[in-house]
């Protein structure tokens, strides 16, 4: 299943990308997106869906093609990032499918690793992409407060 959703998505990424305007690609306001996911899980996503709302396409396909590349050491937590930037991109082109939780996706022995993971990648766009890589690192702080429950958990 992995490697036909990597075929879909990396063809899909080149179609948009080729399909686009010249310049750079827009970027919707954060209002624009809106899980479709009911009762506190709603709530819960509401962070990750106005992050992913402020990356542009070329920002989501690529976090798509890395979370397919990298070796599979968590593979729940790559699976959701993907998920993830592929439900923003087809909420900018108007299919609706619900946003899934974390919990939907990792496994529960997979989480103390996915947490760990999502912390290093967070501090590696932090330092290594500067002022580029800010919508990203919002995305991951978003996720990482969905992983660890937010304030819930503490």
């Amino acid at each position: 299943m992995k490697t036909n959703r990597s075929r879909t998505v990396t063809r899909n990424c080149k179609l948009r990308v080729l399909s686009a305007h010249k310049g750079p690609t827009k970027r919707f306001a954060r209002g624009d997106a809106v899980p479709n996911a009911h009762g506190s899980d709603a709530a819960d996503l509401m962070p990750i869906a106005a992050a992913l709302a402020e990356l542009n396409d070329g920002e989501l396909c690529a976090l798509i093609k890395v979370s397919n590349s990298v070796p599979q050491i968590v593979p729940g937590l790559l699976a959701w990032i993907g998920h993830a930037c592929d439900w923003e991109l087809n909420r900018r082109a108007c299919v609706d499918f619900p946003l899934q939780t974390p919990d939907a996706v990792i496994p529960p022995d997979e989480d103390a690793a996915s947490v760990a993971a999502m912390m290093t990648l967070r501090v590696r766009f932090d330092e290594g992409a500067g002022r580029d890589a800010s919508a990203v690192v919002a995305l991951f702080d978003a996720m990482i407060r969905a992983l660890t429950g937010g304030e819930r958990r503490h």
